[in-house]
């Protein structure tokens, strides 16, 4: 080895520790962020079909029944924020017509380095 190979695989070693760094970071990033988008569409399809339930049911209380809660009937979008709530995420829109429910969530990605807002929109009718 000569004087002027001296060193050289020592920057070689830490390119490529430098390298495999660089992807193991980007490999936990579009792992946390694919789980988010997954968890956030999954949120938005369970409150849409929730407030879609809620259209159509009756909320029935037996006077009768010594137990039975006495609450009023929910709108469509107080139980969409319930069920939103109820996933950790965020109810940003609901809209109701007469056939179906459209909600909008968002969930706010907690990273490192920054903290992206991700929103899913569902729309579900009567169940």
């Amino acid at each position: 080895m000569t004087r002027s190979e001296r060193g050289g695989a020592t920057l070689h070693v830490l390119f490529a520790a430098v390298l495999l760094f660089t992807a193991l970071v980007a490999a936990t990033l579009w792992s946390a962020v694919s789980t988010a988008r997954h968890r956030l569409t999954a949120a938005a399809d369970l409150t849409a079909l929730s407030a879609a339930q809620s259209l159509t049911a009756s909320q029935y209380v037996d006077p009768d029944e010594p137990h039975a809660a006495i609450t009023p009937p929910k709108t469509p979008c107080e139980t969409a924020a319930r069920t939103a709530a109820l996933n950790k995420v965020q109810l940003t829109a609901c809209q109701v017509t007469s056939t179906a429910v459209t909600v909008q969530v968002s969930l706010q990605l907690d990273l490192r380095f920054t903290q992206p807002t991700m929103t899913s929109i569902a729309r579900a009718g009567p169940v």
